[in-house]
């Protein structure tokens, strides 16, 4: 073992990357990243001859892949490429003469060529080890070592250590650090942590194991990978993003630097609050002194609650947009939501008149709203007040809007039973016409369609491909996600009648309540009203009974004379298919009311 002796660094710097000193001498690079960075690495040494210096790439749970290489993009993740290391003594590049490493090969990092280097590309969350042995030995108290990353991506290392040795024999990169400074130790001396670290260690590489040894990796790569996420960080206060305009928008040409602010028009950020990090810019969008965001969110709730918003253009609250309907209720509104809620008057907030803050509560805000008489107003509507109030910007009536397309999904699935109540996991595939996915703008998606429970979840959990949306979302004028909109534009379109008729969705969810139906108890009548309640919400009158009770007994007939097949309209299920497909039928149009999908 050789006696190799860790460096703390004096000074670590960089072209871009912040590079920070940890206490045991190891480096850590992070923040932004170039496809050329280069680390600069001042450090001393107690004056002994230099013979060798050791790269001890080291992984850490900080970098993609566990490291030690910070490549996240084009590149295989975790890994790195060291194009060039160099030791100067007063400006001038000491002489290498030759090198080592525990994997890949670490001489084209000392030879010159920017285009060979060091990598560990297959060994990705392991720390590696790189020695560079030196042509004479030296003889400095101080030098520098410079790290050049250079590829066609960036590829700079995330961590990292550098140890030298004066040791006169030829130095190898066969040991880590730990397990040789643990041989150094006589057997006697040795802590119970190092004997564990040696064992360990012969256990990994001895011959005699390596059949069990595959078989464990082999157990392990058939393990399924846990599911991840990206985490947002804040950036260090000492290393802020330059940000520059540019030119006429050309990358290439930067000009002034710009620093975060708000629009003048706006109050200011507060002047004691440094620095203007997103903590800042998050309590002066909720401060009392910008009374801008409790407006718009309120106005926005209002929009989703009643169709309209009391501002209808809620995506602009500036001079191109509509003034408020109602100044004062909005104004109101704004208050309460954005007032603290008292200790004494906690229980009373979100209650209709009550005078208590809402602590900038949305589930407050919208009991106040929903249980306000304005709100509970019936939607239907008199000749006079059409003629008088025809949008009704002044609220004489209850609102009456279409549902929004998920919602429109999620109303049929939860009528006939099929909804998934399940909250959370990951996104779902429903079932959809194939062409809409197998002809996509940018090549075919494989469009899996998700089975069981998964296969009635919420609107909300179904996958989102912008260049190919879910097509009845579409139908019914959802976004694509190419942009963002705060309002949704509302269409009636034949096509929408075709979907809910025809979209295997809604096909499934009809079969559901035609099975449902045809196992209840009761007359037809009886059947046909708890039916209508739970697609339209309200009970038949008796001209609606009596209409769909005609539909029915016709529909049955059909399926008994075989007109059609009773088998293909009610899919599976068990008793008469005939009646089954006759629910079914009914269930079909009942869905495919205006009412089904009007909230009213």
């Amino acid at each position: 073992a050789v006696d190799w002796q860790t460096l703390r660094p004096v000074k670590a710097a960089s072209n871009l990357p912040r590079l920070r000193i940890l206490p045991d001498g190891s480096v850590v690079a992070d923040g932004d990243m170039t496809k050329h960075d280069v680390y600069t690495l001042q450090l001393h040494t107690d004056g002994k001859p230099l013979t060798a210096l050791r790269l001890e790439a080291m992984a850490d749970d900080h970098l993609p892949n566990r490291g030690p290489g910070r490549v996240f993009y084009e590149g295989t993740a975790g890994d790195f490429f060291l194009s060039e290391i160099a030791l100067l003594v007063g400006g001038k590049p000491v002489k290498w003469a030759g090198a080592a490493q525990s994997v890949g090969s670490a001489q084209g990092a000392i030879d010159g060529n920017p285009q060979t280097g060091w990598s560990i590309s297959g060994r990705q969350g392991q720390t590696s080890i790189a020695v560079f042995r030196l042509a004479q030995p030296l003889t400095a108290d101080a030098f520098t070592v410079q790290l050049d990353f250079e590829q066609y991506y960036a590829a700079a290392l995330g961590r990292f250590r550098i140890a030298v040795t004066s040791d006169p024999r030829p130095v190898g990169a066969g040991l880590p650090a730990d397990i040789e400074e643990a041989l150094r130790t006589p057997a006697p001396q040795r802590t119970d942590d190092q004997q564990a670290r040696l064992l360990r260690h012969y256990l990994s590489i001895a011959p005699e194991l390596e059949p069990e040894r595959a078989s464990i990796a082999q157990l392990r790569s058939s393990m399924p990978a846990y599911p991840t996420a990206l985490a947002f960080a804040e950036r260090p206060a000492d290393y802020p993003r330059l940000t520059q305009v540019h030119h006429r928008g050309e990358f290439l040409q930067r000009e002034e630097t710009v620093t975060a602010g708000v629009p003048a028009i706006l109050p200011g950020l507060p002047s004691s609050r440094k620095p203007a990090d997103r903590l800042t810019f998050a309590r002066w969008l909720a401060s009392s002194q910008n009374p801008l965001t409790a407006r718009v969110a309120v106005n926005r709730q209002w929009a989703a609650l009643f169709g309209a918003g009391l501002v209808r253009t809620v995506q602009d609250f500036g001079y191109q947009g509509e003034p408020p309907s109602h100044p004062e209720l909005l104004d109101w509104l704004a208050v309460q939501f954005a007032s603290p809620v008292t200790g004494s008057s906690r229980g009373q907030a979100g209650k209709a008149g009550a005078s208590a803050g809402l602590g900038w509560s949305l589930k407050q805000l919208h009991h106040l709203i929903v249980t306000s008489s304005t709100y509970r107003q019936s939607s239907r509507i008199t000749p006079e007040l059409l003629a008088h109030d025809p949008e009704n910007r002044l609220l004489t009536r209850g609102p009456r809007f279409r549902l929004d397309a998920e919602l429109v999904r999620d109303s049929a699935l939860t009528a006939s039973g099929l909804l998934s109540r399940r909250i959370g996991g990951p996104s779902v595939f429903p079932p959809q016409p194939p062409g809409v996915t197998s002809e996509g703008t940018y090549g075919p998606l494989d469009w899996k369609v998700s089975e069981g429970e998964d296969r009635y979840r919420r609107g909300l959990y179904t996958f989102s491909k912008r260049t190919a949306p879910y097509a009845m979302f579409t139908t019914f004028d959802a976004p694509s996600g190419d942009v963002c909109v705060a309002r949704r534009e509302v269409s009636d379109t034949p096509l929408q009648a075709l979907a809910m008729l025809n979209d295997q969705v809604f096909i499934e969810a009809a079969q559901a309540l035609g099975r449902l139906m045809a196992a209840q108890s009761g007359t037809v009548e009886e059947r046909i009203a708890l039916l209508f309640r739970r697609c339209v919400t309200r009970p038949p009158t008796g001209e609606e009974t009596a209409l769909l009770a005609q539909y029915f007994t016709m529909q049955k007939g059909r399926f008994e004379k075989g007109e059609l097949d009773a088998a293909k309209v009610a899919g599976v299920g068990e008793g008469d298919a005939n009646s089954r497909a006759a629910w079914t039928a009914l269930a079909r149009s009942l869905l495919n009311l205006d009412e089904a999908i009007t909230k009213h």
